[in-house]
């Protein structure tokens, strides 16, 4: 290869790394459902719901979401499974996770609000296909490992 070869390969490699954009944008949070192990801290030991469904319901602009715990038993001598309700959690993406945050919101269940069981301290995140969050419902710690 002669120098001018080399020479006109160097600036076309150049050229092309210049007009690279940036691809790196904000990932957009998807409506999805995952299904893993939610775990209650319960008279001081920890009480596991294996194969439980979370739904993630973001708003339309993005920026909230609400999540769903179906189908769950808070401890184990609950007589009946229910449907939790979390709105308002704030969602900020990037490129490469969600980030999921809640200082404090009333759940709900049951078509009504359970202020008892107050959520605060809701973080979270989802990267790729994991989902990933912990809480406190009341006085109770809680925290969720799930796959789509």
């Amino acid at each position: 290869m002669n120098m001018r070869n080399i020479f006109l390969t160097a600036v076309a490699l150049v050229v092309l790394g210049c007009g690279k954009t940036n691809s790196e944008e904000p990932i957009a949070p998807k409506e999805g459902s995952y299904t893993g192990t939610v775990s209650v801290v319960y008279n001081g030991s920890t009480f596991d719901n294996d194969n439980i469904q979370v739904d993630f319901k973001p708003a339309a602009d993005g920026k909230t979401a609400s999540i769903v715990l179906n189908q769950i038993r808070f401890v184990p001598t609950m007589p009946v499974t229910v449907d939790v309700t979390i709105p308002d959690v704030t969602v900020q993406a990037d490129d490469k996770e969600i980030v999921l945050s809640c200082a404090r919101v009333v759940p709900l269940a049951m078509g009504g609000e359970y202020p008892r069981y107050t959520v605060t301290d809701l973080k979270g995140k989802i990267v790729g296909n994991e989902m990933t969050f912990s809480l406190n419902f009341g006085d109770s710690p809680t925290s969720f490992r799930g796959t789509k």
